[in-house]
């Protein structure tokens, strides 16, 4: 109802409009469109007061359409910095993690490639880890792979041409020849999936918790003295050969993230010597 009143308004004002035009020419026609003017000023605020707003609507709703536009290529822009950002702090983390690595093995670092973990077994039992080093960068089956502070953590179990699988210590198919401090008693440190523990030490042997685990040169698969782990619990049975042992791992084989594969060492290259305490 409004709308058809404000339309038969409009079209009287193009009719006035028009006869003010005509009679423009007249000596009287100054004084009939002043106060037409005065008459008509009332109706012609009330239509426009009526149009302004709509004019308004449409203004605005073509600029909210393009700060929509503008406001989804800023939040594209952030999102690709952002991306760009948490893969360069990435990057510099795993060459800080590789210079401490190569740090720790000193004069002895063209002995080793650096390398990083591509992604870990799932399998329950399964520790193993797939690096980014394979043959084509001097990796071989059998050679020893460190950690943090040149701890042991694992040896490489398969080779393709650029990458290699590592089958960490506590892994159940895990089984390496050490020596405990500082009784140089011989034993073999096995894992069972989710722990360590040391196998065929006699039941009189002196072990103490703490005490610390290192490679042995026995067998020739590993070379001697490397850190392997540190003694946690000690029990004994008077109808057992051999005690049972736990044993911490000094390296954290569940957050390894940056290795050392001793790609100077060839396994059954050396005689069955111990290193020095």
């Amino acid at each position: 109802m409004v709308g058809a009143r404000n339309a038969a308004w409009a079209s009287g004002l193009l009719l006035l409009a028009l006869a003010l035009l005509a009679l423009s020419p007249l000596p009287f026609a100054a004084d009939i469109e002043t106060r037409l003017s005065t008459m008509l000023a009332p109706a012609a605020s009330g239509i426009r007061g009526v149009v302004q707003p709509v004019s308004d609507v449409l203004l605005n709703a073509g600029q909210i359409r393009d700060l929509s536009v503008e406001n989804a290529d800023l939040r594209r822009r952030l999102a690709l910095a952002e991306s760009e950002v948490a893969a360069l702090r990435e990057e510099r983390t795993a060459l800080e993690q590789a210079a401490a690595l190569i740090g720790a093995v000193g004069a002895s670092a063209d002995q080793f490639t650096p390398a990083s973990v591509l992604v870990r077994d799932p399998a329950p039992g399964r520790q193993n880890v797939v690096i980014n080093r394979g043959r084509d960068h001097g990796v071989r089956a059998g050679q020893p792979v460190v950690g943090a502070g040149s701890t042991l953590v694992g040896i490489v179990a398969e080779v393709d041409a650029q990458q290699s699988r590592v089958r960490l210590l506590t892994d159940r198919e895990s089984a390496v020849a050490v020596l405990i401090q500082p009784s140089r008693t011989p034993a073999a440190l096995a894992g069972d999936g989710s722990t360590l523990h040391l196998e065929f030490v006699p039941i009189d042997a002196s072990v103490a918790p703490g005490e610390v685990i290192l490679s042995s040169a026995l067998g020739g698969l590993l070379p001697p003295g490397l850190l392997v782990g540190r003694v946690a619990t000690v029990e004994t049975r008077g109808t057992d050969l051999f005690q049972t042992i736990t044993v911490d791992p000094l390296a954290n084989l569940d957050r390894v993230e940056q290795v050392l594969v001793m790609t100077g060492f060839q396994p059954g290259a050396l005689l069955p010597t111990e290193a020095t305490p």
